[in-house]
């Protein structure tokens, strides 16, 4: 059995520091994607974490039954933006436009995600399977920062962020992207530990 250490060879992006943001550089990625609008309390968001989680794992078991290889199913990650991406976490949570991804490992190509997708979808709970694709993400330069507690005190870290993308000369370009490291439904809320992360350029 072959195993791939994704959390391993990707430990620089998945593990952040609380107390200062950093800048890392993110290479491209082969995702599972789904994208959406609403709350993250809506059906359409639930339905679109189960079918992500759904494909995931069933791409890990054929891998490993009939290719000999385990890997980690990764942590679930979240872009979000709303029609004014500077200040959409002030926009209402109906309008938050989404998409949630789940990293995978070089060998899972889109053909692999096609099967999976289909036998997941004879399995779904869901009214309606949410349209999961395979996608390659590339992110590039980007700053980042841990957040310990709930997702309603993200602002202030948010701020810091921001804060320290422009003492760094950068500016903010693309979707605010967050790494969801606890599980709301087991972990406390000040427990939960998100990673927050945006992608930057060089200010002009």
């Amino acid at each position: 059995m072959k195993t791939i250490d994704l959390k391993k060879d990707l430990k620089p992006l998945y593990s952040a520091s609380a107390a200062r943001p950093a800048l890392v550089q993110v290479p491209s990625m082969g995702c599972l994607m789904v994208d959406g609008i609403g709350a993250p309390e809506s059906g359409a968001f639930q339905e679109a974490v189960g079918s992500l989680y759904s494909v995931a794992y069933t791409l890990k078991f054929t891998f490993k039954k009939e290719h000999s290889i385990d890997y980690p199913v990764m942590a679930l990650e979240g872009l979000w933006s709303t029609d004014d991406p500077e200040n959409w976490r002030a926009a209402r949570r109906e309008t938050w436009r989404w998409t949630l991804f789940i990293v995978l490992p070089d060998v899972v190509t889109a053909a692999h995600v096609k099967k999976a997708v289909a036998d997941a979808k004879k399995k779904a709970k869901f009214p309606e399977f949410p349209p999961v694709r395979f996608e390659r993400f590339t992110e590039g330069r980007s700053a980042q920062v841990l957040h310990v507690g709930p997702y309603a005190t993200e602002p202030a870290t948010i701020d810091r962020l921001h804060a320290f993308v422009r003492e760094q000369g950068c500016r903010l370009r693309g979707r605010h992207h967050e790494i969801y490291l606890g599980d709301p439904q087991r972990s406390a809320p000040e427990k939960l530990r998100t990673i927050l992360r945006h992608p930057v350029e060089k200010a002009r």
